[in-house]
């Protein structure tokens, strides 16, 4: 018996139509249920390798980090930096600025940067690489001043942009 309405189905009807349609594709639940577990497995195995990586996990670690904090609460957050270098050249620096930064600002923040940082502390990504003033991809790089506060820092090298602070990179800032 078919209801009043043309676009009512019964319970009936429907399973009946399902399992003419799983016919067609030659299916059966079981295996359609297979290939779902299958695809949420993976899925959940892609979320749990980005979020889990080291640079995310680094990336957390670094998110802590502010502005003219002081050198014990790196070391606090860090560890003791594995490379204190000094200032040395910053131009491995001149491409980590943020998009948008007008090449002029970012010329005249590195000019500033290498004015006022007294040292770098260089983190590589894994305890077993070896540290060096030259930072490596997925490194941290942190540059202090002469009172040894966060002048500016770049959570991880070849990823995310270097932080410094504002007035550093605002027209007319020198």
């Amino acid at each position: 018996m078919r209801p009043a309405h043309p676009t009512l189905r019964t319970e009936a009807d429907i399973a009946t139509r399902d399992r003419r349609v799983d016919q067609a594709l030659r299916v059966r639940q079981r295996g359609v249920r297979r290939v779902t577990a299958l695809i949420l497995f993976l899925g959940l195995a892609a979320v749990a390798l980005v979020l889990l990586s080291p640079e995310r996990r680094r990336e957390r670690r670094v998110a802590k980090l502010s502005l003219g904090q002081d050198g014990a609460r790196v070391e606090s957050i860090l560890g003791a930096p594995p490379a204190t270098c000094t200032t040395g050249s910053l131009e491995h620096l001149a491409h980590r600025f943020p998009t948008g930064t007008p090449p002029a600002a970012a010329e005249d923040a590195l000019q500033r940067m290498q004015r006022e940082t007294a040292e770098r502390w260089v983190y590589p990504l894994h305890d077993d690489e070896p540290a060096g003033c030259v930072p490596r991809a997925g490194a941290t790089e942190v540059g202090l001043d002469e009172h040894r506060r966060v002048l500016w820092y770049v959570p991880v090298t070849g990823k995310v942009a270097i932080v410094v602070p504002e007035e550093f990179v605002s027209p007319g800032a020198k």
